[in-house]
């Protein structure tokens, strides 16, 4: 059930009306009823995966919390040397159950996510040792949002293990967390020390929460149907024929390709957050003007702000001061200096952390290339940071010149193009070749004479998309300083209020792609 779906604004406000009349103590119940109902319109078969994770997550966290009791009890009557026994015997117990769950829920996911891709890749092999033989595909359905609930229920279990969470006693408020139907699709990643202050509250339907909300959703509706699904023909007529399309038309497709994915990708999560903020739950923000960025790092400290401090805190910072590392690090400053050797544990972790990050988007080369780009990119930053550092010393008026400023933008906006236009081809081959044509055949004679005009779109679209992005320009720069554009807007007369919403109301329904004869698109980050 899509989210720009007239079902979907069914089940909506069916469910609103249930939660309203409801009693508070049993708000969250009818929130898990709808959750799984939701889940289920994608297939009911595939309640299977996510109840496995549930019931898995639920019965290791239950185990964690019988060895924490059992230890608390045995601390209250033991010695010094006894206690310090006692809470390393229960840490390593904890571990064990904790692995178990980890091994579990993300070999679910590693099993339907990345099977096929293991025996595409191992058939490729046996077919350049000229073996005939073939492994069979498994063809795997993948359940929906499976990558967001997963790196969800992790950060859950480890979580738990850390002592930074209260463990939840009852599976099926765990569920809640796991399932909650705005944020499956597609993020943002929760933390649950978090999102259960409210999820569990049964908070009252509020007129302000209900009217900030449907703002909310209704500037997602704006960003999806307005202008990403008005100009995805454009990118798929680009991208499906990279010989025709090359260039100066290989320049256009990525520049079509950040605006659709950004409309795409938040307007979803701004959707997410207004129907969540609609029950008085409210979910962490996943972007805040990502296209602002000065560098790489920056770009993704701004852009899915919750999957970036997810690898962060349980993968790279993991990783980077532990044990193995902390021993490579004291070979490396012996056979490479002091220098290297330090940070030697950051750039394999980082490494690590974006071949990661590729893979977790797409099971394909052109992903994990991507991801090990970005990564190399971040990694040659933190090298160059003293030379940045001696340059704004000796240049210091650079930091606030508008035209320097202008200028790291703009090189930050194009490396990020350029490397996302590695997921966007059918090979990296492919993509590289794109690359290439910029130099060897940029044709600015045909791309003036073809232009837009078979991109298999109509004036319309390029009416309705350009006057979509005016509009979210002006928003953003609304926006500046980190105030939500709904609080700035909530100074000006009520008439001022009500004409701009209606007019945005007036927008998505007159210039939004939908109706008879359109195919909807899926929103892209569900595919992940």
């Amino acid at each position: 059930m899509l989210f720009t779906t007239f079902q979907f604004l069914v089940f909506l406000a069916i469910l609103l009306v249930v939660y309203g009349l409801c009693p508070q103590r049993f708000r969250w119940i009818i929130l898990l009823v709808g959750s799984m109902a939701f889940y289920a319109f994608s297939g009911p078969h595939f309640l299977l995966y996510i109840c496995s994770t549930i019931v898995v997550t639920y019965f290791c966290t239950m185990q964690i919390c019988r060895l924490r009791d059992k230890r608390d009890a045995l601390l209250a009557q033991a010695d010094k040397e006894q206690k310090r026994e006692i809470k390393s015997r229960c840490k390593a117990d904890s571990k064990k159950w904790m692995v178990l769950c980890l091994f579990v829920i993300l070999g679910i996911l590693a099993t339907v996510k990345y099977t096929d891709f293991v025996i595409a890749n191992a058939n490729s092999l046996l077919a350049a040792f000229s073996f005939e033989e073939r492994i069979g595909f498994m063809r795997f359905a993948l359940p929906m949002g499976i990558s967001f609930y997963t790196f969800q229920t992790v950060a859950y279990i480890v979580d738990v293990y850390r002592e930074k969470a209260t463990p939840v006693r009852s599976i099926f408020k765990l569920g809640l967390f796991v399932s909650f139907f705005p944020q499956v699709i597609q993020g943002p990643i929760s933390r649950f020390s978090e999102l259960s202050k409210d999820l569990y509250s049964g908070t009252p339907l509020e007129s302000k929460s209900l009217a900030r909300g449907a703002q909310r959703v209704l500037w997602g509706f704006f960003k999806k149907l307005v202008i990403a699904d008005r100009l995805w023909p454009a990118l798929a007529t680009l991208t499906s024929a990279p010989d025709e399309f090359q260039g100066a038309f290989y320049l256009l497709s990525i520049l079509l390709y950040a605006i659709i994915l950004y409309m795409d990708f938040s307007g979803g999560i701004d959707i997410t957050i207004g129907v969540a903020e609609m029950f008085g739950i409210r979910l962490p923000e996943n972007f805040r003007r990502p296209y602002y960025a000065r560098s790489i790092q920056e770009f993704w400290q701004r852009w899915h702000m919750t999957m970036y401090s997810w690898f962060r805190d349980y993968v790279f910072y993991p990783m980077s001061v532990g044990k193995g590392m902390l021993k490579l690090s004291k070979w490396g400053r012996k056979v490479f200096g002091e220098g290297i050797g330090k940070r030697l544990p950051i750039h394999i972790s980082l490494l690590w952390v974006w071949f990661l990050t590729g893979l977790w988007h797409d099971a394909s080369w052109g992903f994990i290339t991507w991801g090990v780009a970005f990564g190399i990119v971040i990694m040659v930053s933190l090298e160059l940071a003293p030379l940045y550092s001696r340059f704004h010393a000796r240049f210091p008026w650079a930091k606030e010149n508008w035209a320097f400023i202008g200028f790291q933008i703009f090189r930050t906006f194009l490396i990020l193009n350029v490397i996302r236009s590695l997921a966007i081809y059918e090979s990296v081959g492919t993509a590289l070749r794109m690359m290439g044509s910029v130099v060897t055949n940029f044709g600015a004679g045909d791309f003036m004479t073809r232009g837009v005009s078979e991109l298999n779109l109509y004036t319309a679209d390029y009416f309705a998309a350009g006057v979509g992005l005016a509009v979210v320009f002006w928003i953003s720069w609304l926006e500046r300083g980190g105030v939500d554009y709904r609080d700035k807007m909530a100074v000006f007369p009520w008439p001022v209020r009500y004409a701009v919403v209606g007019l945005i109301l007036f927008m998505v329904i007159v210039l939004g792609a939908y109706g008879i004869g359109y195919d909807a698109h899926q929103f892209i980050y569900l595919q992940f």
